[in-house]
């Protein structure tokens, strides 16, 4: 048996901590979640764009999560847990009503099962004055667009929601006045456009006149990315008679947001509001932020399909529950981060002229946790190789100091019955002086000892070897 094990027990040995080290000892991708959003104090929402990450050496992928808890506190209390899951493309929209408003210190917690994947402070936006302005895209406002002003009148050119996508139509208003700063009733307008058309008048000039407050109207289709504006108003009305009409024009490029999803605005009107989003592009599916003067009060990612008309697109309901004022605008994005150049935020109500809509945030990032726990757990399963690799380097060096000794004393019954004493088959041998029989039993015990050392030492330098091998995983 010990002549057995001392060949099985170095295999068995180095294979169990094989196994253990470059099996659940090996690094493997540590999955976490990221928390997205822009919670504002006194908010009765707390809407969090949760992001499932794995990453491996540095490299990060979304991470498909089912059935994970969102639960979180404001002020010490409790609010009304979120139970969902991460789609394939890594992201969820989790919404935490909180009927008393949010206060500090608001804490999340996100959970999978028994493993808590994140837990931490959120950060609370304060809320921003309803005249402060915003320089995202699309947010509408009556901000007049640059551009080359000359003449005796004034126009002042402002897109209706704020910018346009290709290539989907778009109100863009034009107020017209005289030197006085009075309203030009009645004047002419010239319109003509370079990478656009005038709906109902094609590309060509068109001739539209101003009314009473001295506004007009036109509706532009873009057809680029670029499109450049010429407008010239004259207006007889303004000049003494027999004088020149008093004219005025202006040049300008107009905000053509490219790759942005359309909002149709049609979608809004009825008893069941709706978002319909257009993207003119392929895309598998569109971020929506929805919110007011109090922040973001919902999130929501819409799929994208092909339609009839050769675009992509979705739709998605406005909840009942929405309060006056959480719904003036809505952030579309093609990425979860809003961070995009087609990120636009359109106005889904009238107040929302006056909103300032925000980017979502990244509050927390759940990844270091994550990463420490898979470094934990792999550090535990290598542990647990060593020390196999360590009792079985000592288990390997005991029999095969059993065996020397077995060895021994066999060799030194047999040495007795050469050297004249009786034998264990009580034979003797040839009879030798005292002095030969010491030196011969001497050199019997020297030489296997000295090879069982060097065996032991070589059986312990492999085992070390392997373990120091492991610690460059």
């Amino acid at each position: 048996m010990p002549n057995a094990a001392t060949y099985v027990l170095p295999a068995l040995g180095i294979g169990l901590a094989a196994l253990a080290i470059l099996g659940p000892g090996s690094p493997r991708m540590a999955t976490g979640v990221r928390v997205w959003g822009t919670p504002v104090a006194g908010s009765e929402a707390l809407a969090l764009r949760i992001e499932g990450v794995r990453r491996l050496h540095g490299a990060d992928d979304p991470a498909a999560i089912p059935q994970i808890e969102v639960s979180a506190t404001s002020a010490g209390e409790p609010l009304e847990r979120w139970t969902g899951s991460l789609d394939k493309d890594g992201t969820g929209e989790a919404l935490l009503r909180a009927p008393a408003g949010l206060q500090e210190p608001v804490t999340a917690r996100i959970a999978l099962g028994s493993v808590t994947l994140l837990e931490r402070q959120l950060p609370l936006l304060p809320p921003l004055p309803a005249a402060e302005t915003t320089a995202l895209p699309g947010a509408a406002n009556a901000t007049a667009l640059p551009g080359a002003a000359h003449g005796e009148l004034r126009l002042q050119v402002t897109v209706a929601r704020g910018a346009l996508a290709a290539p989907f139509p778009e109100r863009v208003r034009v107020a017209i006045e005289a030197q006085d700063g009075t309203p030009a009733a009645g004047a002419r307008l010239e319109v003509s456009t370079v990478g656009a058309e005038l709906v109902e008048h094609g590309s060509g000039p068109a001739q539209i006149k101003a009314d009473a407050r001295g506004a007009a109207e036109l509706t532009l289709k873009p057809l680029a990315h670029t499109v450049e504006l010429t407008l010239r108003a004259t207006h007889p009305g303004s000049t003494p008679p027999g004088t020149r009409s008093a004219s005025g024009t202006w040049e300008g490029k107009l905000p053509v947001i490219p790759g942005a999803v359309w909002l149709d605005p049609g979608g809004l009107d009825g008893e069941r509001p709706e978002l319909r989003l257009i993207s003119p592009a392929p895309r598998p599916r569109a971020y929506v932020s929805i919110g007011g003067a109090r922040g973001r009060a919902l999130g929501a990612i819409v799929p994208l399909a092909a339609d009839g008309a050769g675009f992509f697109s979705g739709r998605v309901t406005l909840p009942d529950s929405l309060a006056p004022g959480e719904a003036d605008w809505a952030v579309v994005a093609s990425d979860p981060y809003e961070q995009g150049a087609g990120t636009v935020a359109w106005p889904i109500a009238s107040a929302a002229a006056s909103a300032s809509p925000r980017r979502v945030e990244l509050l927390a990032d759940g990844m270091p946790a994550a990463e420490a726990r898979e470094r934990a757990r792999a550090s535990h399963a290598r542990r647990a190789g060593l020390l196999v690799l360590a009792a079985s380097a000592v288990v390997q060096v005991l029999l095969l100091a059993l065996r020397s000794r077995t060895a021994r004393r066999r060799l030194e019954a047999h040495v007795a019955d050469a050297s004249g004493d009786e034998g264990k088959d009580g034979t003797h041998g040839a009879p030798l002086s005292r002095e030969d029989r010491d030196r011969l039993l001497a050199a019997v015990r020297a030489e296997p000892l000295l090879s069982v050392l060097a065996l032991a030492a070589l059986v312990g330098l492999s085992f070390a070897a392997v373990a120091a091998l492991a610690t460059f995983r």
